[in-house]
């Protein structure tokens, strides 16, 4: 999504440097959809009754939470939850906060509605992906698989919940961690994926949910994500994931690859 030549209502515009007012834009934009990763490995934390923890079993052990986790993930079909996130890039020294709604249905339909500071809405049926910011009167469109610089979004949208496949996992020990009823794991991927260096998932040990999820780029940016109010497969419908552009805004396609 982060693209310097654009195509507007199917004409090309020339080429030129990006202006300041559009990095600025463009920036955010692009550390926000990396973190639709991090909400989409805290959805799979909905507690899993149906896995019964073995009665000598070790109430930490990584294999178990990992286990819970990946199981998880697997029966969630869909789900709403309000979020809020913290995104930080070390460089620029800047810290920006946003709360919203969160929709995700499977496979392949996710849905963001930023509420604060301002109103913006990312948006996928699961071929194209919207990104609308009314202010600024203009949606920019792309295919999903074009829009993600890494791989791993798109297969946890469509269901796929094998985390020991695409990451080496590891647990944070730490005093903060000892007697707080909750584990961290790190996870790293297995290999190079564009815009994910780390993720850490606060996982309680008492239902096995992600209470809070990290994510690290290769610049040492963070993006923090926490969700409330989750509720699982009510059984969305197929027109929450969909996007018609309003009267007057302009549609923003990047050149074809």
């Amino acid at each position: 999504m982060c693209v310097e030549r654009r195509t507007v209502n199917g004409e090309h515009e020339p080429r030129t440097a990006v202006p300041p007012y559009r990095r600025t834009a463009v920036r955010p934009l692009c550390h926000r959809l990396v973190a639709a990763l991090a909400l989409l490995l805290a959805a799979a934390g909905v507690p899993a009754a149906a896995a019964e923890r073995p009665r000598n079993a070790d109430p930490a052990g990584l294999a178990e939470i990992v286990q819970r986790v990946e199981s998880a993930c697997k029966g969630v079909q869909d789900l709403s939850a309000k979020f809020s996130q913290t995104a930080t890039n070390r460089a620029l020294g800047q810290v920006q906060e946003a709360s919203g709604l969160f929709l995700l249905k499977r496979p392949g339909k996710m849905r963001w509605e930023y509420q604060k500071p301002e109103a913006y809405l990312i948006v996928t049926d699961g071929k194209s992906l919207w990104v609308y910011r009314p202010v600024e009167k203009e949606v920019r469109v792309q295919e999903v698989e074009q829009a993600f610089s890494s791989r791993i979004p798109i297969s946890f949208l469509a269901g796929d919940c094998d985390l020991k496949r695409e990451f080496d996992i590891s647990k944070v020990e730490h005093a903060g961690t000892r007697g707080s009823g909750a584990s961290i794991l790190d996870l790293k991927p297995k290999r190079p994926e564009g815009g994910i260096a780390r993720v850490l998932l606060e996982v309680s040990l008492k239902n096995y949910a992600i209470e809070k999820t990290t994510l690290f780029d290769a610049y040492g940016n963070t993006t923090v994500v926490a969700f409330s109010d989750l509720k699982l497969n009510g059984g969305l419908s197929d027109s929450q994931f969909a996007f018609s552009p309003p009267p007057g805004v302009t549609v923003v396609r990047p050149p074809q690859r």
